[in-house]
C-alpha cells in the first residue's frame, strides 16, 4: 500500500514538472484592434523613400595614380 501511495505521489509530482516545462501560452487569436493599429503603422512606415540625387563638383582634380598593368608571369615564361 505505501508502495502505491509513493508511485501516486511520484506520478502526481511528473505531471506537475511537465505542466512547469511548458511555459509558453497559448496562442490567442489576435484582436481586431491590435490588427488595425498594425496595418496603420505598418502603412506610415513603408512608404516609398524617394531617392536624392546628390552631384558632386570636383574643381581641383585629386592626386589619383594612373593604373598600373599588371603582368603576370608563370616560372616557365622567365
Amino acid at each position: 500500500m505505501a508502495t502505491k501511495v509513493k508511485m501516486m505521489r511520484f506520478l502526481q509530482e511528473i505531471r506537475g514538472l511537465t505542466e512547469l516545462g511548458r511555459r509558453y501560452p497559448t496562442p490567442t487569436k489576435a484582436s481586431p484592434l491590435f490588427l488595425l493599429q498594425l496595418r496603420s503603422h505598418m502603412a506610415e512606415t513603408s512608404h516609398s523613400k524617394q531617392r536624392l540625387v546628390i552631384t558632386v563638383d570636383l574643381k581641383d582634380q585629386p592626386d589619383i595614380p594612373h593604373p598600373v598593368r599588371i603582368r603576370h608571369v608563370s616560372s616557365g615564361q622567365v
